[in-house]
């Protein structure tokens, strides 16, 4: 006899039809649906990493964090990209990522950047460079929405989380922490996506590109840190 799917593996199938459909809307177009499909991926996201994450691996910073992600995706919902809606929502993935920031510095632990500190350098002169180059590209358009030193603020921002889940990859290498830093590095790419389309031209693989890499990001981060400690379970629990 078959055995019975468990909640926790439904609602990881139900997570996968959503994103399935939602990337399905944001192809063909289909606006209400691509709405209403959205603003649901990250309240199940939330509530698969609760259930799935046991409670010594759990982090109220990640849970916080998703949820400042459905707060932004509801804020971003509008077309306008000038509506008064935009700053607030931006500001929510902002503090997300700040959160996930934390949950990466309290992982790694103080004494492995005095430890490693020579690795942590090299991790901050790449990303920091990669920081150049995107600011290069969008700095026309900061300036002409007047919106430098939020803008520069973000990308040193991502900078920033790309570096901490980077190091802490490399101090705790496993393929969790791997796969957190491979979803780090895709928001910065969604995040790219997302502000090239806000100071730039459109293309029609705009909304399929944004979501697909953003729903990807948020997915690995959070795989990656509710099983974060499954080879060293010595380290202290925070």
């Amino acid at each position: 006899m078959p055995e019975k799917f468990s909640v926790l593996q439904i609602l990881l199938i139900l997570y996968l039809i959503l994103s399935a459909s939602h990337l399905y809307c944001c192809h063909y177009k289909l606006i209400e649906l691509r709405k209403c499909t959205k603003v649901f991926l990250m309240p199940l996201l939330g509530i698969i990493y609760y259930l799935g994450t046991q409670k010594a691996q759990f982090s109220k910073n990640v849970l916080t964090g998703i949820f400042f992600g459905f707060l932004g995706d509801v804020l971003l919902l509008v077309d306008d990209p000038f509506s008064p809606l935009i700053v607030p929502g931006i500001v929510s993935f902002f503090i997300g990522h700040v959160l996930y920031v934390v949950s990466f510095l309290r992982e790694t632990g103080y004494h492995n950047y005095k430890k490693y500190f020579f690795v942590l350098l090299i991790f901050c002169g790449v990303f920091f460079y990669g920081e150049t180059f995107a600011f290069k590209y969008l700095k026309d358009g900061f300036a002409k929405r007047g919106v430098m030193i939020p803008g520069v603020s973000y990308l040193t921002l991502l900078a920033v989380l790309n570096i901490t889940s980077g190091f802490y990859s490399f101090t705790y290498f496993n393929i969790y922490s791997l796969l957190t830093f491979i979803g780090s590095f895709i928001f910065f790419v969604s995040d790219f996506i997302l502000v090239r389309k806000m100071f730039y031209e459109d293309n029609k693989y705009y909304q399929v590109s944004l979501m697909a890499t953003y729903i990807l990001a948020q997915s690995l981060i959070c795989y990656g840190l509710a099983h974060r400690r499954n080879k060293f379970e010595n380290k202290k629990i925070y």
